[in-house]
């Protein structure tokens, strides 16, 4: 059993080396409580490649959850295309286009730091956060099939998520780190928030990169 920040983290299974072998196990999200994450071990019946030294796999289910800034403005996936946060009505709140699904990776490196993909639905697609080459953050297209092995050192739509008190966190960009998920306010429009990357770092206490998660409810 493992604490971070008021979080008490779970795990039913036994160290494996980094190279997998067919009977290698895979960690299983089971469910969350007020404070704690459960996993469980499941075995794998086959297996077509080694785990590379660089890679996530994949816990499973993902967690449906609400993000909000510090002043619970809701992010939502605008028909615009772009990602914003703005305030939410109780009945509104139930909308999919602000119903964030949190895929949890293992980081087969950093075994104490976990990688999450976030995406919602829109007209039956699923639109991930991704961080473009200018590090610019956009909804983005994935596979109807989330991928259960990301093999490589970094991924545009994997942010390593730290907690900073209970239900706040900060997401790190594996693709940018040092640069983190942040909102900053639309010129045009005061009242709107946007998504962005922000440079800083996990220790640095930076409202603009703090995220509220939410389990969503009716």
């Amino acid at each position: 059993m493992e604490t971070y920040c008021g979080l008490c983290f779970v795990f039913f299974f036994c160290r494996h080396p980094l190279m997998a072998t067919c009977e290698d196990s895979h960690l299983k999200f089971i469910e969350t409580t007020d404070n704690s994450f459960y996993f469980e071990e499941t075995s794998s019946t086959s297996c077509e490649t080694e785990l590379h030294s660089d890679a996530f796999r994949r816990c499973e289910p993902p967690i449906s959850r609400w993000i909000q800034s510090k002043d619970q403005k809701f992010l939502v996936l605008k028909t615009s295309g772009k990602f914003e946060f703005e305030d939410r009505t109780v009945h509104d709140r139930g909308q999919p286009d602000c119903t964030f699904e949190i895929q949890i990776y293992q980081d087969s490196l950093l075994n104490n730091y976990q990688s999450v993909m976030l995406y919602v639905c829109a007209d039956d697609e699923k639109m991930m956060i991704s961080c473009k080459d200018n590090k610019e953050v956009c909804p983005e297209p994935m596979d109807p099939e989330v991928p259960k092995m990301i093999k490589a050192a970094a991924h545009k739509a994997l942010f390593r998520w730290n907690c900073i008190s209970t239900g706040k966190y900060k997401f790190e960009s594996t693709m940018y780190p040092g640069y983190f998920l942040g909102f900053e306010r639309e010129e045009d429009m005061p009242c709107m928030h946007k998504l962005i990357l922000r440079q800083g770092s996990m220790d640095e206490v930076d409202e603009r990169s703090i995220f509220c998660v939410n389990k969503c409810s009716s």
